[in-house]
């Protein structure tokens, strides 16, 4: 079982999660790596991703897991025939796949745009309630999205770095956003979101995989 570490980035970060499933086993079939299969009336590639990326956000983070056993310099031969934007940064060899999709459980973006880091925006840490209000297939609702806030850091005018759940329970950074629009009065306009790092609780994926390939 081989774990790759991916960038998500330029156009690349437009390509839904379905899309991008698709992309990464074409990538594999161009680079001639043999994959292997399940078994049953309809087998498929044994590829298993970390949680979804949301579209439009650019991921210096991704993870997928692939079984196979062709490891042979298996990033260059990615890298080779993968689309632009998407870039296999290191791997790791293990025993079983690592389940990311049900391990990770946070996320930290950097979002720039003008003006957010002078909004003190920050004081949601000692809010009592960080309500969102927004739209889905039911209609309007309203959420307190406080607990899903884990921390928020100032960075400069015009950039602030947030970490927040993601995975299972999850608050998509767009929304995070709209509830900044909404408790803080900034201004509806495009912001520029990057995610930097995921977690396993407090522990950086990357560290986290160092010790389970032990």
């Amino acid at each position: 079982m081989l774990i790759v570490k991916y960038t998500k980035t330029d156009s690349a970060c437009y390509v839904s999660h379905v899309d991008t499933l698709r992309t990464i086993n074409r990538t594999f079939s161009r680079a001639d790596v043999e994959v292997d299969y399940s078994e049953g009336f309809n087998p498929h590639m044994l590829v298993f991703f970390s949680p979804p990326n949301a579209v439009g956000v650019e991921s210096e983070c991704e993870y997928f897991a692939v079984s196979t056993k062709d490891d042979n310099d298996f990033v260059g031969r990615f890298n080779k025939n993968a689309p632009q934007g998407f870039v296999a940064q290191k791997m790791w060899v293990a025993d079983k796949n690592p389940n990311l999709a049900k391990e990770i459980t946070r996320a930290q973006y950097e979002i720039t745009g003008f003006g957010i880091g002078k909004a003190g925006v920050d004081r949601i840490l000692q809010m009592e309630e960080f309500n969102v209000s927004f739209k889905d297939k039911n209609g309007e609702k309203t959420k307190d999205y406080k607990s899903f806030v884990i921390d928020v850091k100032i960075v400069g005018d015009d950039s602030i770095c947030v970490t927040l759940k993601f995975g299972n329970e999850n608050l998509r950074p767009d929304r995070f956003i709209d509830g900044l629009n909404q408790n803080f009065g900034l201004p509806k306009k495009d912001y520029k979101i990057t995610k930097k790092k995921v977690f396993v609780d407090d522990v950086d994926v990357d560290d986290f995989l160092d010790k389970f390939v032990k």
